[in-house]
């Protein structure tokens, strides 16, 4: 069974002015050295605070987003065609390997959050584990992938494939425990920021389109907590019902609003696309609930287990247009 993993997340430097991590970073640096320089409190504001709280998260939610979904995707891969309890045997119809983590991408982001206000000594210590088992899962991964790559089994009878499968599973295992006890402190503060900014793009009508954007972004988390089941029986047909129909008002209500603001919408750079994707979650949450009002096991279809993204209505699948759409969301310019 593969294991499902949410690990995008909406970018706190987009719900908060939709500006990059790097102007971010750099708007917290000019609030802390005016402060510094007036010897008054660093920050004042709860906007202001949140901002430099979304500048360091956003290093956090950078490097997730990348490496700890394609540890997943490796561990997948891996797990496709590889038994999880004996390992590999030679013996497989297709060896496909698995992917390489390219951890080296996500360490810079942990270097400059670590550096960064505020103080987070949980989510700091949480950092500090996570890229330690990275660390050592990294190198396992990398030198089983040339392994596969260049076919070596063919050479040694799979010999070194059954010795490093330990290796590898258990440093799956441990990356899991650890990334997820990283991932729930980040979500925490990341939903906190994110539940603040909404309140307050709520009660400004100047700012009614960000409003509705990230409306519906509220609707889609709510949706795909639900949605990321491992079996169709698991998933609460009634609960399920009214979230797939909540979101697709929040969607209708974007679309409509940009229908009768063109001038406005057309400013809003990313916009088209955040609409395109977002439906494109809609479509695959909507083919899992009919698949759970007609009871057609999604674990069943001939791609459930080598690549369920494939399934009309998988949770997998929606958990890739989830992720979609929210990068789409972080790349949204006002």
């Amino acid at each position: 069974m593969n294991k499902l993993l949410v690990v995008a997340l909406f970018s706190l430097g987009t719900a908060l002015g939709c500006k990059q991590l790097e102007e971010a970073r750099k708007a917290a640096e000019t609030l802390k050295k005016t402060a510094e320089a007036a010897k008054a409190p660093e920050i004042s504001s709860e906007e202001d605070k949140d901002a430099e709280l979304s500048s360091k998260l956003g290093e956090y939610i950078q490097c997730m987003n990348g490496t700890s979904k394609r540890v997943v995707q490796s561990r997948n891969r891996y797990l496709s065609w590889a038994d999880e309890k004996l390992g590999p045997t030679g013996k497989e119809r297709n060896i496909y390997g698995l992917y390489d983590i390219n951890a080296s991408t996500c360490y810079p982001a942990l270097d400059r959050a670590k550096s960064m206000p505020p103080a987070l000594p949980d989510v700091e210590s949480a950092a500090l584990e996570y890229r330690k088992a990275l660390e050592q899962l990294d190198p396992i991964v990398k030198r089983a992938s040339d392994y596969y790559d260049q076919k070596d089994y063919k050479d040694d009878k799979m010999a070194k494939g059954k010795a490093m499968h330990g290796d590898l599973m258990n440093g799956f295992a441990k990356f899991e425990q650890v990334s997820k006890g990283f991932e729930d402190r980040v979500v925490a503060l990341n939903d906190a920021v994110n539940d603040r900014q909404f309140s307050r793009l709520e009660k400004d009508p100047a700012r009614r389109l960000q409003y509705l954007a990230q409306k519906s972004q509220n609707e889609a988390k709510a949706l795909i907590k639900l949605s990321t089941v491992d079996e169709l029986k698991e998933l609460d047909l009634q609960k399920y019902d009214v979230a797939v129909q909540s979101y697709e008002r929040a969607i209708a209500e974007l679309e409509q609003y940009v229908a009768a603001h063109k001038a406005e919408s057309d400013k809003a750079s990313g916009l088209s696309s955040y609409v395109s994707d977002s439906k494109g979650f809609l479509k695959s949450a909507k083919e899992l609930l009919r698949r759970k009002r007609d009871n057609k096991d999604f674990n069943k279809e001939f791609f459930s287990d080598s690549n369920p993204r494939l399934v009309e209505g998988h949770p997998a699948q929606l958990v890739e247009n989830y992720n979609r759409a929210v990068d789409a969301s972080n790349r949204l310019r006002y």
